[in-house]
């Protein structure tokens, strides 16, 4: 072999070498952010880095969210469903105290459980409605392996209420404190969280997803769905919320197609808060808005 080869042969061969010691660690970070912030079951988790936080804190629960939690306990009757991929989902109902045939179904957040919906069910419940909550998947009682961020369970809602599509009967919708889209959210947090971008970490993370869960960061948007919103809509935010940042609530609330749209900034709210700083002010406009659409 010609001396002038050599040189190259081993150049070539480092970079082969490195080209695949990048890719493994892309990979293995990729697959770390998806366990970090979407397997429960993973060694560390974006919810134990929260309820780490949340001690430190020392945040307690007001007067109406400790009663609202005891009631949520003593009055829950459990409920089921398969879903159309096989997975079990449950949840907690809550009979209206007379015959009717309003509902209201609760969704609770990122990483939480349903009894973190217990202020809402009562007020419901209180107003004379049947209410469901339910567990998103691979949370509390529900089935299911990874985190779906909204994007399954949004055809889980759907099965719950017993139709194959939102139907007519679905008189409105009330939402606090949404995100874009999971790749936004996402984005936010790898950079508030571990001081880096999004490319190329998040878009391995993504590819990841697909793989291990069967979904896409940017496909699952409430921005891409809300533009074939018909409902009447009101829309919730916190301006102090940072974990899904105050302006995604404008984002939201513009391209909402829905004739009917209302919004309400609570002021001094962080994140999922805002029923806490102003009750009164949150639940005056949600009454309003069940009385004018409900």
């Amino acid at each position: 072999m010609p001396q002038s080869a050599r040189p190259h042969r081993k150049f070539k061969i480092a970079g082969i070498v490195t080209l695949v010691v990048v890719v493994a660690l892309l990979g293995f970070a990729g697959n770390f952010l998806f366990d970090f912030a979407l397997n429960p079951r993973a060694p560390y988790t974006m919810k134990m880095m929260q309820d780490g936080k949340d001690a430190e804190k020392g945040e307690q629960i007001d007067a109406e969210e400790g009663e609202a939690r005891a009631w949520f306990k003593e009055n829950r009757e459990s409920s089921s469903l398969t879903a159309d991929d096989g997975t079990e989902l449950a949840a907690w109902y809550y009979a209206a105290s007379e015959s009717t045939h309003d509902y209201a179904v609760c969704l609770h957040g990122y990483t939480n459980e349903p009894i973190g919906m217990a202020r809402y069910v009562k007020r419901f419940h209180d107003r004379g409605m049947n209410v469901l909550a339910p567990a998103a998947r691979a949370h509390e009682r529900s089935g299911g392996d990874y985190i779906g961020m909204g994007w399954p369970e949004r055809l889980d809602v759907v099965a719950w209420i017993g139709r194959e599509s939102l139907p007519a009967n679905v008189k409105c919708i009330i939402e606090d404190c949404g995100y874009t889209s999971v790749w936004d959210e996402f984005s936010l947090q790898l950079k508030d969280v571990f001081g880096l971008p999004s490319f190329p970490l998040l878009d391995v993370a993504n590819l990841v997803c697909n793989v291990r869960a069967g979904y896409d960061f940017h496909k699952a948007s409430s921005v891409e769905q809300l533009k074939h919103a018909t409902v009447p809509m009101l829309f919730i935010h916190g301006d102090q919320d940072t974990f899904v940042p105050y302006d995604m609530l404008d984002q939201n609330y513009d391209v909402c197609a829905s004739k009917v749209k209302q919004k309400l900034t609570i002021h001094g709210a962080t994140h999922a808060k805002s029923a806490q700083v102003d009750p009164e002010l949150y639940w005056n406009t949600v009454d309003e808005f069940l009385d004018k659409n409900f």
